[in-house]
């Protein structure tokens, strides 16, 4: 049955054949759809990206013209920047599997080929641009009634939108008077209860590791600071999306190990500080708009020289599905935890699946701790070495270092560098 609640959706380049055969199937679908074909002339589609909430956002694009495509995806973080929840579609035509990683880095949610498109890929793709655009809806107001989203003023900073909340943090993107460009500002309240001044501490250690660091593979700290009620924090901003977004499409392995390799050279930089992740997964991977990856979110980051690498006694930090053995049992880490938890995403990338799940997160951090090292298809068996050392489960039958991980991988083609 089709869906009653509607869908505003705008398609860019669209010729009328194509525009015809869009709106005749999404219609017949969604009855009250609002389906509209604008020409790729950027003040229209920014004035409609900023006054209109888009379910979705399609993008016409013809790889043959080389330039023509690539001001087409060049567009995709400006329009990001309007509205950084914008889910925008590539609809491609003459495309190949480069074209497919060099949209998805510029910052679409999706790419479809022309060539195989049909009724149900089509209608597939835009349910679900609509179910999470409209989920997003749906729970600020239901945050906002629980009391938990903060009356947030930063002096600075303009609030474009919230585009994540935890018990830690809000983070939202804005725009920066002083800077002229946006930003992402992540805002905690302050307390005097023992789990705020915690949060608290975190926060400022946050600031602490990652403006100790200037390298291009961290993001770059661009204000700290307090007001009564808040502390704030703006960092670099990343339209092209993060790595979890990538993964939305298959890697080749040429992709895979380049990304092994980057996110490799990440943890070198801040374990020669003293640094441990902790936390390491494609969410926490920003890719810039050369496709490079950047390390984020070091609220449960660690000196690992000044505090020991332990994590508390009974106490789990991390995500269940990238946490190494010993994070999981809350035992004394060290940077082969990161190592472990980069060695999840590497499984990850060669095959498009998670190599732990269960009903639940105990579950599934058990399955870390006993079960084997995850055997990857046959096709794929080269790469079965530096898996197994990646994720074993005794820490020392590990790679000892990014670097001793770096050597084994040798020189980097550099195939999947450009796209």
């Amino acid at each position: 049955m089709a869906d009653p609640s509607g869908l505003n959706l705008v398609v860019v380049g669209a010729d009328a054949k194509r525009l015809q055969w869009l709106t005749h199937h999404v219609t017949s679908h969604w009855s009250d759809a609002q389906v509209a074909a604008i020409g790729a002339g950027e003040g229209e589609l920014d004035r409609l990206v900023a006054q209109r909430a888009l379910d979705a956002l399609i993008l016409q694009v013809n790889f043959a013209d080389t330039s023509a495509a690539e001001a087409l995806l060049e567009y995709i973080p400006k329009l990001l920047g309007i509205d950084a929840g914008l889910y925008c579609i590539v609809l491609a035509e003459n495309g190949n599997e480069s074209t497919a990683v060099r949209a998805m880095k510029s910052g679409a949610k999706d790419y479809l080929p022309l060539a195989p498109l049909n009724r149900d890929l089509l209608l597939a793709a835009l349910a679900d641009a609509l179910a999470k655009r409209r989920a997003a809806a749906q729970e600020a107001p239901l945050i906002a009634a629980a009391g938990d989203a903060p009356d947030v003023e930063v002096s600075g900073y303009g609030l474009v939108k919230e585009i994540a909340t935890s018990n830690f943090s809000s983070v939202f993107l804005a725009r920066s008077e002083r800077l002229r460009r946006n930003v992402v500002l992540k805002v905690m309240n302050r307390g005097e209860s023992p789990r705020e001044v915690s949060d608290a501490e975190r926060f400022q250690r946050e600031y602490e590791i990652i403006s100790s660091i200037k390298h291009r593979a961290i993001a770059e700290i661009y204000d700290f600071g307090s007001q009564p009620q808040h502390l704030y924090l703006a960092m670099e901003y990343f339209p092209c999306g993060d790595l979890r977004d990538r993964l939305r499409n298959p890697l080749s392995v040429a992709e895979s190990l380049y990304y092994l390799r980057s996110i490799a050279e990440a943890l070198r930089v801040i374990h020669a500080f003293g640094i441990l992740h902790r936390d390491l997964k494609p969410a926490n991977v920003m890719l810039r708009e050369d496709n490079s990856p950047v390390l984020i979110d070091f609220g449960l980051a660690r000196r690992s020289l000044e505090e020991a690498g332990t994590t508390g006694v009974g106490q789990v930090l991390g995500s269940p599905f990238y946490i190494s053995p010993e994070q999981a049992q809350g035992h004394r880490v060290d940077a082969r935890t990161d190592l472990y938890s980069l060695g999840v995403m590497f499984y990850e990338m060669l095959t498009g699946q998670r190599p732990y799940v269960g009903r639940t997160a105990i579950a599934i951090m058990a399955q870390h701790a006993r079960s084997p090292v995850p055997t990857l298809p046959q096709s794929l068996a080269v790469q079965q070495p530096v898996l197994d050392r990646l994720m074993a489960k005794r820490v020392s039958a590990r790679y000892a270092s990014a670097d001793e991980l770096l050597g084994d991988l040798g020189a980097d083609p550099g195939v999947a560098a450009v796209a």
